[in-house]
């Protein structure tokens, strides 16, 4: 698996605030820079599936592959040869929460990908996590 984005932080929410926000598919937009919309219905649930259109590039679709209530939110998307994964993980801190969001590729194309996408993910990660924040503080 080739890592293309990672940020960690500590953040003055609790996890379960976290968690809530990076578990509604249908909110992202409204908190994440890099995304503009979101097509999701139904359940969070892992197999989930839903469309997303990013800031740039084309319209993709995700999987919701690992669920673990105010811990973890996993999806991924498919591209030719290869598996997207953003991967958001929070824990419990003393001052709120500690949050962790990685990006990464994985696949017989995956050097190619790094390659294609390096660039444009490279702070998306942190970016995410800033997004998330800045929405948090303005609620």
């Amino acid at each position: 698996m080739t890592t293309l984005s990672h940020h960690r932080a500590e953040l003055p929410h609790s996890a379960s605030t976290v968690f809530a926000l990076w578990a509604d598919p249908r909110a992202w937009a409204k908190w994440d820079p890099d995304v503009t919309a979101v097509e999701f219905d139904g359940d969070v649930r892992i197999g989930a599936q839903g469309r997303m259109r990013p800031a740039s590039g084309p319209s993709t679709t995700f999987t919701i592959t690992r669920l673990e209530a105010d811990r973890r939110v996993t999806t991924t998307s498919r591209l030719p040869g290869a598996t997207l994964t953003f991967d958001h993980l929070v824990e419990p801190s003393t001052a709120g929460s500690d949050v962790e969001v990685r990006i990464s590729v994985d696949g017989a194309l995956a050097p190619l990908w790094r390659r294609l996408l390096g660039r444009t993910f490279a702070l998306t990660a942190t970016q995410n996590i800033s997004g998330l924040s800045q929405h948090l503080v303005s609620r």
